[in-house]
């Protein structure tokens, strides 16, 4: 398939979590086939929801703790096609 934007461009296919994405590695213009967008919104909310559970089970001394790295959301990681 071609990129609807740059024409003579051939998008490239990546996989991610079982979400199917075409990219364009020319403009980086990313387009999802029908009910792919409703499979990455239902994985961001999973993603959500269990990254606060994990959070309320942790002390506050442990919240505060500037050390501690942030999990990267689901969206940043299925959208990361470029660093493959």
């Amino acid at each position: 398939m071609k990129c609807p934007v740059c024409k003579d461009v051939t998008l490239l296919m990546s996989e991610k979590r079982g979400v199917e994405i075409d990219y364009c590695p020319e403009c980086r213009g990313i387009w999802l086939d029908r009910g792919e967008l409703e499979k990455i919104i239902e994985k961001e909310d999973n993603f959500v929801q269990s990254n606060n559970d994990s959070q309320n089970k942790t002390n506050e001394n442990e919240k505060y703790n500037s050390k501690k790295k942030r999990k990267e959301s689901f969206l940043g990681e299925i959208f990361d096609i470029f660093g493959d």
